[in-house]
């Protein structure tokens, strides 16, 4: 078999520069391609016999996981139908990227899954038409391939295409973080540096009310000081711990300050005030929170319209009755509102 290559300039190419080896690697054959990482070997999903080639070229053992490569985001709903809240701000923060987020899949088989910001890498996928599994470029035992005259001097003769678009940018594999049953787990280190995944990762609660000056921010405080007491730290050492308290109101405007009563309520309750600026709640916080707490019903109806998937994380934070807005009442209505808010977050505290 000879091997074709297909040079790309990666400043002028067009998708249609890769038709020819997108029909090859839909009709069954393997094709090495660019990442920002290393270079690829990759397979039509779809096509058995192909799958099986790309395990025996590269000395894998037959359960050898392998990512599905994506042209664009949008294709991960069609694989997988729930994302946890922690992976979707993965893809948010570093997708295209160097990075493969492990999921269960709609046909019950864990994979990788990975968007490359390598353009070509892209194209090539769009203008394939079937789903592409890879692995490195490089025997399984073995670091993969960053250069293409390496691919070629390694597969050329047992695959039907390179396409060669010069040298790799970071040279190093994808980080690879895994979700399951127990939670989140980096798997592989790589490019992106097991910090920054943890920094995106720790468990994010958001409370939610109307102008985010009283009752939202009072539960936010209330919470980052149990938290601090339980886990024996600082209240401002409670992120690094792996939680992030925010808080959001569906009416606010941006800019507004806490209202002092909430102030001087959180002050006489030994917490260390944060006179933050009030925050309008969108969607995109809807989705990024684990766990979401609003102060009343009509709240948590205006949360589920906004993000209707947001429906199982989301309840009321006092789950007997509303917790009323006690702005236009003198200090002891807050002190009151206080109180209702610390007595819920007794239970809420032992599930996170």
């Amino acid at each position: 078999m000879e091997t074709r290559v297909f040079k790309i300039l990666r400043e002028s190419f067009r998708d249609t520069d890769l038709a020819e080896a997108g029909r090859l690697l839909a009709g069954g054959g393997l094709v090495a391609f660019p990442t920002e990482t290393v270079y690829g070997l990759g397979a039509n999903l779809d096509d058995g016999a192909a799958v099986q080639r790309l395990l025996e070229a590269t000395d894998s053992p037959p359960g050898r996981r392998l990512t599905l490569h994506m042209g664009h985001i949008l294709e991960l709903s069609r694989w997988v139908r729930e994302v946890p809240p922690a992976a979707r701000r993965l893809m948010r923060k570093f997708w295209p990227g160097p990075l493969t987020l492990v999921l269960a899949g709609r046909d019950g088989v864990v994979r990788g899954y990975r968007l490359p910001a390598d353009e070509v890498a892209r194209g090539l996928f769009r203008v394939t038409g079937a789903p592409v599994v890879a692995v490195g470029a490089g025997p399984a035992a073995g670091p993969a391939l960053t250069d293409p005259r390496n691919v070629l001097t390694s597969f050329g003769g047992r695959i039907e295409a390179l396409v060669d678009a010069g040298a790799v940018r970071y040279g190093k594999s994808s980080t690879v973080v895994e979700f399951g049953p127990r939670g989140m787990t980096i798997s592989r280190q790589g490019v992106i540096p097991e910090e920054k995944i943890e920094e995106a990762c720790r468990t994010r609660v958001l409370f939610v009310c109307t102008g985010n000056t009283c009752r939202s921010p009072m539960a936010e405080g209330l919470l980052r000081r149990a938290l601090a007491l339980r886990l024996g730290v600082p209240e401002d050492r409670v992120e690094e711990k792996g939680y992030v308290v925010e808080s959001a109101g569906v009416g606010a405007y941006g800019g507004a300050p806490m209202s002092d009563n909430a102030a001087t309520v959180l002050g006489e309750m030994g917490c260390r005030t944060r006179r933050s600026s009030s925050r309008k709640l969108t969607e995109a916080m809807i989705e990024e929170a684990d766990r979401i707490f609003t102060m009343t019903r009509s709240h948590l109806e205006q949360v589920i319209a906004m993000v209707p998937d947001a429906v199982g994380k989301s309840r009321r934070l006092d789950q007997s009755r509303d917790i009323e807005d006690p702005v236009g009442g003198d200090v002891e209505a807050y002190r009151s509102a206080a109180r209702q808010i610390r007595k819920a977050l007794d239970s809420v505290v032992k599930t996170l």
